[in-house]
């Protein structure tokens, strides 16, 4: 471990976490981290799960087993975030080091490090052609990366204050990206220019998604709200509350029909987009739930939790 997270890691481990029924809906937990999970991904098939967590580790699990397939290692401190590009043959991971990194997921090799941000990477995102890496910081800047190279192509500039999270557009033109300023910003992907602005009213958003069709946006933070907004307008259509402390992590199902989040609250939920209404509340973490993902078949959530669990659910 590097130094921070031996210092952040100590408390963690003399925490005494306390015991909760777990809901009837849990398929499996899955154990492996040394701290915190920051970061959980399904592979296009739904058969792997990637991991990033405080040990500084990424991971990749076999969904059925429940077992590690790979444990990756280079990061200096802890891993922010992770993801799984759509073609199936890469992971990437974002650190708190000011690095990201390109694995191969078959071998756990890897590939690439980016270097180029200033501050901790908050987020990557592989693009729908699974060609480019985009990343976001808390040195306020987007950058794209070349994955077959790892070479950065772009810098986009804008925000002016710390970037927490983005997302690419189904389609591959667009970008979405939000942070610390109350605004979610769209960009041009191909030009890096700045094509819309939308006022959210929210001090600290920690995650942000397009619609599988690309009509809507969804946004969770620091209010302990998910709000679902226009995408051609940024009218905010629907805020879905039930959460009792910041929402870290939303993503909408592969049909779009439903949501899933996760809150420093413990709790995973699940919401129906059209209604706005919850659906269920999935309890069984003993401490704040950092990242949520549905699995390609829309059957599953995947959730990763402080508590060093990454949990499966089956969707009600």
């Amino acid at each position: 471990m590097g130094f921070l997270s031996k210092i952040f890691g100590k408390k963690e481990e003399e925490l005494k976490r306390p015991t909760v029924r777990e809901d009837v809906n849990l398929i499996k937990t899955m154990e492996g981290h040394l701290d915190r999970v920051l970061g959980v991904k399904f592979s296009p098939d739904g058969k792997k799960l990637v991991s990033g967590g405080f040990d500084e580790l990424v991971m990749l699990w076999d969904v059925e087993s429940g077992k590690p397939v790979h444990t990756m290692k280079g990061h200096d401190t802890w891993v922010e975030c992770i993801d799984y590009s759509p073609d199936g043959r890469k992971l990437a991971s974002g650190s708190t080091d000011s690095t990201a990194r390109i694995w191969d997921a078959a071998t756990g090799a890897c590939l690439h490090l980016c270097k180029g941000h200033d501050t901790a990477v908050r987020m990557v995102a592989f693009s729908p052609d699974s060609k480019v890496l985009a990343t976001c910081s808390r040195d306020t800047t987007i950058r794209l990366w070349d994955v077959e190279t790892g070479k950065e192509t772009a810098k986009i500039l804008g925000h002016k204050s710390y970037i927490e999270c983005l997302a690419w557009s189904h389609d591959g033109k667009r970008l979405v990206s939000c942070g610390e300023e109350p605004v979610v910003r769209i960009w041009d992907a191909e030009s890096g220019k700045n094509i819309a602005n939308y006022q959210t009213g929210d001090t600290l958003s920690h995650s942000v998604s397009f619609s599988p069709d690309d009509s809507l946006i969804v946004l969770c933070g620091r209010d302990a709200k998910v709000k679902i907004l226009d995408a051609a307008s940024g009218q905010i259509l629907k805020v879905l509350e039930g959460h009792e402390d910041a929402v870290r992590s939303v993503c909408f199902s592969p049909d779009g029909s439903v949501l899933a989040s996760a809150a420093n609250d413990e709790r995973v939920c699940l919401w129906d987009v059209k209604a706005g209404t919850l659906l269920h509340t999935y309890r069984g973490h003993t401490l704040e739930v950092q990242s949520v993902d549905i699995s390609p078949d829309g059957r599953i959530i995947a959730s990763g939790s402080d508590d060093r669990k990454i949990k499966l659910w089956g969707i009600r």
